[in-house]
C-alpha cells in the first residue's frame, strides 16, 4: 500500500470478500467485527480552525495546488490563504446555501452549486463566467472532469448532468434515479460518473448508487444496498473501487472490475455526510453526525480491509463535508457549529510525494512548501528512503527480478504496486516483480478466496503467472514469499534457498516456533539470506525511540488489534504487528511472559527484559504504544504504511543484509509462544528459554527429514 498510516483506537468492522452481487439486500453485507470505539488523534493535528463563521459551511474544497481553500456558506464562497492560514476574499452569489464546490485541474475555474444555481467562476478573478441553467434544486454535487473540459451536476431534481464547458455550456442528462441526488464523481481516466441519491426525510426508504458511462450517460452499475439515503461518492484513484457514505451510518465500498460490493465500514456512530479517498489509492476519510447520539467524528481508514487508521471528534456539530488536499498532506473538515478545521494528516504523505508530483500537482513534491507540515514530518522520511537506496548499494543498482510466492494477502498486490510503479517511491528502485505463483493457504477459507482476484490483479499489472515455485525461480533473482498461512512457509522456501534466491518472508514467518527456526537454520546451510518483518517495525516513532531519542527503555506498552486464526498460535496470526513494534523498542532480552486477560476481555501479555525492564503487548483496535524511557516519554508503534518496509526489501534484495537479524525474529516468536503455554498454565510465567529449547528439539528433526 502506498502512503503511510498509523492505526488508533477505533471500533470497526469489516468485510468479507466478494459477499454479495449488485443486487444484494442491505442486510446481506456483513461485518466481521464489532464496533468497540476508543477514537484518538494520534498524529492527526488540528493546525488551523477558522470560527464565527456567518454561516454553517456545506462544502469545502482545495484548489489544484493546493494553496486555496474554497467554503461553501450562504450566499458566498469564502477563500482561505493555506499556507498563512488566513481568511481572504468572500465572493458573493444569489444561491442560497452553496451545497456544492469543486476546482478544475488546470487551475482556471470553480464550480459552485447552489439552490436552483450552478456557476463556473474564473478562479483568479472570482468573476462569475456562466451560470448553467436548468437545475429545479439545490446543486448538491460538482465536479470536472480530470481534463477540465467537462463539468458534472447533481441536483435535488433527480437529474445529474455533464456540462461541456467550451465554447458554451450544453448538457446531456444522467436520468434513472427515484431520489435526489447527493453527490457526484468523476473517475481519474475521466470515463465514468458516479452518483448518490437519497431523500433524508424518508428514512425508510434505500440510497441509490449508479456509475454511469461518462460519453454515452449510460448507467453501467447500479448499488441500492445503503437501507437509508446516499450521502456521497468517491472514486479511488486507479478506478477499481467507489464508495459511499449514507445516512445508514455506513460507507460501503465496491469492486466496480466485478461489479460486486466487498462491504462496509460501520466504524461510525452517526450518519456518514461525505467520504473521500486519500491519494495514496488505500485510504478513506469519512465524516459523520446529524442525531442526538454518537459523535461528529473524522475517520480515516484503509478501505480494502476496513483498517482503522484514526477516529477523532472534530466538530462539535454535525460534519457536513471533506475534501482531501491533492498532496495528501491536508484534511478539511466542515461542520454546523459554524467552522472549518485544518487537520495535519502528513503521516499518510510518506512515500508519495514522487506518485503525486507525477499528476502534475506542483506543490506536491514539497507538501510543506504549501501547508503548515513540519519539515520532520515530511522531508525526513524521503531523506531516510534516500539512504536506504544508496548506503552499501551502487548508484545505478541492477533491476533484480522478484518473484511472488502466495496471492492470497493484499500485501501481494500492494507491494507489485509499489515495485512496479514507472516512478517508484525513492529506495524501491532496481526492483521488479515479473513472476508470482498463486497457490498459498491450503485450508484457510478467507485466503482460499483472494487468490482468484489477487491473480487477475497480477495478470492486469502484466505480471507473468506460473504453475509452480519450481517454474517461478526459474524467472527471478529473488522472491517475495506472500503466503498468508505460515504454516507451509518451510517447504515453499527450500527450493528458493536451494537455488540460491535471497526471500522475504511475510509474516508469520512459520506457524510454529519450531518452523520459524528451521528457516534460519536452513538458510545458514545454503548460505542464503532471508528475513521476516511486519511493517509495524518501520514505524517512526518506534524507530526513533530504538535509535536512542529517550535512552533506554524501561517500560514500554504496544496495542494492536488480534484476530485469530485457529491453525496458528493466537498472536502469530494478527498480534504479530504489536509485539513487533513492541521488540523494535525493548530489543532482545526478554526472559518470560505472563498472558493474561484485561477488563474488557482483551489479550495481555507482560514481558521481563533483563535489567528490570518490562514490556506488555495489549491487544486493541488500533496501532499505538508509549514507551517510557531514561530521558522521557514518546508514542510508538505507529502503522506508517508498507512503503518502509518495501524499501527496506530492497536494500535487503541488493545488499543482501538483512535489517532484522534472525536471533531478535526468534525471540519475538518464542514471545508469542511462551504467551501461547502461559495462556495453557492459566497465566502462569512461562521462560522464552523453555519453549526455545522444546522448538529447537522439534527444528531437528524437521530438519533431519
Amino acid at each position: 500500500m502506498n502512503g503511510a498510516m498509523f492505526r488508533t483506537l477505533l471500533g470497526l468492522v469489516w468485510f468479507c470478500t466478494s459477499l454479495a452481487h449488485a443486487a444484494a439486500r442491505p442486510d446481506e453485507l456483513k461485518i466481521l467485527s464489532g464496533t468497540d470505539r476508543s477514537p484518538t488523534r494520534g498524529e492527526v493535528k488540528e493546525t488551523a480552525r477558522f470560527t464565527e463563521l456567518p454561516s454553517w459551511a456545506t462544502s469545502v474544497a482545495f484548489s489544484a495546488d493546493d494553496q486555496t481553500l474554497a467554503i461553501g456558506l450562504k450566499n458566498r464562497v469564502q477563500l482561505v490563504d493555506v499556507s498563512h492560514k488566513t481568511l481572504g476574499r468572500a465572493l458573493e452569489f444569489k444561491a442560497g446555501q452553496v451545497r456544492s464546490l469543486s476546482f478544475s485541474a488546470d487551475g482556471k475555474f470553480l464550480a459552485v452549486g447552489g439552490y436552483q444555481f450552478a456557476g463556473l467562476v474564473d478562479a483568479q478573478t472570482g468573476a462569475l463566467l456562466h451560470e448553467l441553467k436548468g437545475h429545479r434544486g439545490s446543486v448538491t454535487g460538482v465536479a470536472f472532469s480530470p481534463d477540465s473540459k467537462f463539468l458534472a451536476t447533481a441536483c435535488e431534481d433527480e437529474v445529474g448532468r455533464i456540462w461541456t464547458l467550451t465554447p458554451e455550456p450544453m448538457s446531456k442528462e444522467l436520468r434513472g434515479h427515484g431520489y435526489p441526488l447527493t453527490a457526484i464523481a468523476w473517475s481519474a481516466d475521466g470515463t465514468l460518473v458516479a452518483t448518490a441519491a437519497g431523500d433524508e426525510l424518508r428514512p425508510t426508504k434505500a440510497g441509490q448508487v449508479k456509475v454511469w458511462n461518462a460519453a454515452t450517460a449510460e448507467v453501467k452499475h447500479t448499488f441500492e444496498l445503503h437501507s437509508k439515503a446516499a450521502t456521497g461518492v468517491a472514486f479511488s484513484p486507479d478506478g477499481r473501487f467507489l464508495l459511499s457514505s449514507s445516512v445508514d451510518e455506513h460507507v460501503n465500498v465496491y469492486d466496480l472490475t466485478s461489479g460486486k460490493p466487498l462491504g462496509y465500514f460501520a466504524g461510525h456512530s452517526r450518519p456518514t455526510n461525505a467520504v473521500s479517498v486519500h491519494p495514496d489509492g488505500e485510504t478513506a476519510v469519512s465524516v459523520s453526525g446529524g442525531r442526538a447520539v454518537g459523535k461528529n467524528e473524522l475517520m480515516i481508514w484503509e478501505f480494502e480491509t476496513g483498517e482503522p487508521l484514526v477516529a477523532l471528534e472534530a466538530h462539535e456539530a454535525k460534519i457536513t463535508a471533506v475534501a482531501v488536499s491533492h498532496n495528501g498532506s491536508l484534511v478539511a473538515t466542515a461542520g454546523q457549529d459554524k467552522s472549518v478545521a485544518l487537520w495535519n494528516t502528513a503521516f499518510l504523505t510518506i512515500g508519495l510525494s514522487q506518485s503525486v508530483a507525477a499528476t502534475g500537482t506542483t506543490s506536491a513534491t514539497n507538501p510543506a512548501a504549501s501547508t503548515d507540515v513540519a519539515a520532520d514530518q515530511v522531508a525526513v522520511p524521503i531523506q531516510a528512503a534516500t539512504a536506504l537506496q544508496t548506503e552499501n548499494a551502487p548508484a545505478a543498482p541492477k533491476t533484480l527480478r522478484v518473484g511472488v510466492i502466495g496471492l492470497d494477502t493484499s500485501h501481494a498486490p500492494a507491494f507489485a504496486k509499489t515495485l512496479n510503479a514507472s516512478k517508484p517511491v525513492a529506495g524501491a528502485e532496481g526492483c521488479r516483480v515479473v513472476a508470482a505463483y498463486p497457490k498459498g493457504s491450503p485450508d484457510i477459507k478467507t485466503s482460499l478466496e483472494r487468490v482468484p482476484e489477487y491473480t487477475e490483479e497480477f495478470k492486469k499489472m502484466g505480471i507473468e503467472i506460473v504453475d509452480s515455485i519450481e517454474e517461478l525461480l526459474k524467472r527471478v533473482d529473488v522472491v517475495l514469499l506472500e503466503t498468508n498461512d505460515g504454516r507451509p512457509h518451510y517447504e515453499q522456501l527450500l527450493p528458493c534457498l536451494k537455488a540460491g534466491k535471497p526471500c522475504f518472508i511475510d509474516k508469520p514467518i512459520a506457524g510454529s516456533l519450531a518452523d520459524a527456526i528451521a528457516i534460519f537454520e536452513a538458510s545458514k546451510k545454503y548460505k542464503v539470506p532471508v528475513f521476516s518483518s511486519s511493517s509495524l517495525r518501520f514505524g517512526k516513532n518506534s524507530l526513533a525511540v530504538r535509535a536512542g531519542s529517550i535512552g533506554q527503555v524501561m517500560h514500554c506498552f504496544t496495542t494492536s488489534p488480534a484476530s485469530l486464526e485457529p491453525s496458528h498460535p493466537d498472536l502469530f496470526w494478527y498480534g504479530i504487528h504489536g509485539v513487533e513494534s513492541l521488540f523494535t523498542v525493548m530489543g532482545k532480552g526478554c526472559e518470560s511472559v505472563v498472558r493474561s486477560v484485561n477488563s474488557d476481555g482483551k489479550i495481555e501479555v507482560t514481558g521481563k527484559w533483563k535489567g528490570d525492564r518490562t514490556g506488555i503487548y495489549r491487544e486493541g483496535p488500533g496501532y499505538t504504544g508509549t514507551a517510557q524511557g531514561e530521558k522521557g516519554e514518546a508514542a510508538v508503534g505507529s502503522y506508517d504504511g508498507y512503503d518502509p518496509l518495501v524499501i527496506a526489501i530492497v536494500k535487503f534484495f541488493h545488499t543482501g543484509e538483512a535489517p532484522v537479524s534472525p536471533e531478535e525474529t526468534l525471540e519475538i516468536y518464542a514471545f508469542m509462544e511462551a504467551a501461547d503455554e502461559s495462556k495453557r498454565q492459566n497465566g502462569k510465567p512461562v521462560t522464552l528459554e523453555s519453549v526455545m529449547e522444546k522448538a529447537r528439539q522439534e527444528a531437528a528433526k524437521k530438519l533431519a527429514q
